[in-house]
């Protein structure tokens, strides 16, 4: 499946409760704030739009979603942003969490090639089925039907997607500030 037929949706608005005071995904990583990183394997792959759903406006050329109640919870984000491009038009959608940097255009490139039959597709760590996810519009009725604070997890088991196999570093989220350490380790070690 081609990118630019696809919109992209980075959920970029939780509370980061367990980083402290900090919006962990502005904080510096390697030179870019931790959302850059994601924003930056993004654009990369050549979406026909990116959607950002956040609190407050993060990036200026990519569309914003504001999301007024990050504490609702990842499910409210996803129908945010998943509703956002919908309405622009979008059928299908390769959804990103914005605290997960050492995702690559690499991996989310092998999810569009997979979907040879417009499929719902998700990333696979061990057993666990996780995000970057694509969902095709049969499944973004189901999301966007649902109204609970669960994320997009809870309905992998009812959509039986196809996955991809991603692996332990690319899987690592930031949510502690020992988390940035960790995945700064990763980034520094790749460089050399």
């Amino acid at each position: 499946m081609n990118a630019a037929n696809i919109a992209c949706v980075v959920l970029a608005s939780g509370l980061s409760k367990r980083f402290g005071d900090v919006d962990k995904l502005s904080v510096d990583l390697c030179g870019k704030t931790v959302l850059s990183h994601v924003l930056d394997a993004a654009g990369v792959v050549g979406f026909g739009e990116i959607f950002v759903v956040s609190k407050t406006k993060v990036v200026d050329d990519l569309i914003w979603v504001k999301n007024e109640n990050p504490e609702y919870g990842q499910g409210h984000s996803l129908r945010l942003g998943l509703g956002a491009a919908q309405a622009s038009g979008w059928e299908a959608c390769m959804v990103l969490l914005g605290d997960m940097p050492l995702i690559s255009s690499s991996h989310i490139n092998q999810l569009l090639q997979k979907n040879e039959f417009n499929q719902s597709i998700v990333s696979l760590n061990e057993s666990t089925r996780m995000p970057p996810a694509l969902f095709n519009g049969e499944a973004i009725d189901m999301i966007l039907s649902q109204n609970s604070a669960l994320g997009a997890r809870a309905l992998f088991d009812v959509l039986k997607p196809m996955t991809v196999k991603l692996d332990g570093d690319a899987a690592r989220d930031v949510d502690t500030p020992e988390d940035l350490a960790s995945v700064a380790h990763v980034m520094e070690a790749r460089r050399t």
